[in-house]
Parts: structure tokens; C-alpha cells; sequence
């Protein structure tokens, strides 16, 4: 095999670490999810979701930039815990989450319930 095209297909192999998805372990085991909601549920937390008062910047600044308001349709792809789906919900948009987590979906529909969201 000619060398160059060895070295590009070498630069495509995923390294040992990274050769296996995780994503289903991650998102699916009892114990993992329920660690990995935790974190996304901690208020100054940075490493699962940002920290709340980000999330609320990062709300205002999404809902003035996309017009966001009653009508208005969004889809929050990996929503997790619903952190932003909720606030999408509470500015009157209707919001539909998806995630791998049965875990943090349980847990957004809860919330969303207690705050009248559907």
C-alpha cells in the first residue's frame, strides 16, 4: 500500500481508549446514571451539565436569539435532566427531549409535571 494513503488510514483508527462506545453503559446502568444525573443536577457544577446560572444566561440569550415564545416548537437533542428543555417549556415553547437516560428522562417529565409543563 502506498505509504500516504497507509498514514491517512492509520490517522482514521480510533485509539485503544476510544475504540470501544460507551454510551449505552454510561446512560443505561443503575448505578452509572444515577451518578451521572447527580452531576447534571448539581447547581455549580461544570464537568456533567454548566453550572445553573449559565444555563439560565444561556437560555435568555437562546430565547431572544431564536424568537423563542409561545408557538414555537424546539427539540433538545441529549436534554438529559430536562435543564433546558424545562426553561424552553416555561417561555412557552413547546419542547420535546430526547436522551439515552430513561433516568434523567423520568426525572424531566417529574419536574415538568410539578410545573403544570407538558
Amino acid at each position: 500500500m502506498n505509504p500516504i494513503y497507509e498514514a491517512l488510514r492509520q490517522a482514521t483508527v480510533k485509539p485503544a481508549p476510544f475504540s470501544v462506545l460507551t454510551a449505552e453503559t454510561l446512560w443505561t446502568d443503575e448505578h452509572i446514571s444515577a451518578q451521572m444525573l447527580q452531576a447534571h443536577l448539581h447547581p455549580d457544577l461544570a464537568p456533567a451539565s454548566r453550572p445553573h446560572a449559565v444555563i439560565r444566561r444561556s437560555l435568555d440569550w437562546l430565547t431572544q436569539r431564536f424568537g423563542l415564545a409561545p408557538g414555537k416548537r424546539v427539540t433538545d437533542f441529549g436534554c438529559g435532566p430536562g435543564l433546558y428543555t424545562t426553561g424552553f417549556a416555561e417561555r412557552g415553547a413547546t419542547v420535546t427531549g430526547l436522551d439515552f437516560s430513561r433516568r434523567s428522562l423520568d426525572y424531566a417529565r417529574k419536574v415538568a409535571a410539578q410545573a403544570g409543563l407538558t
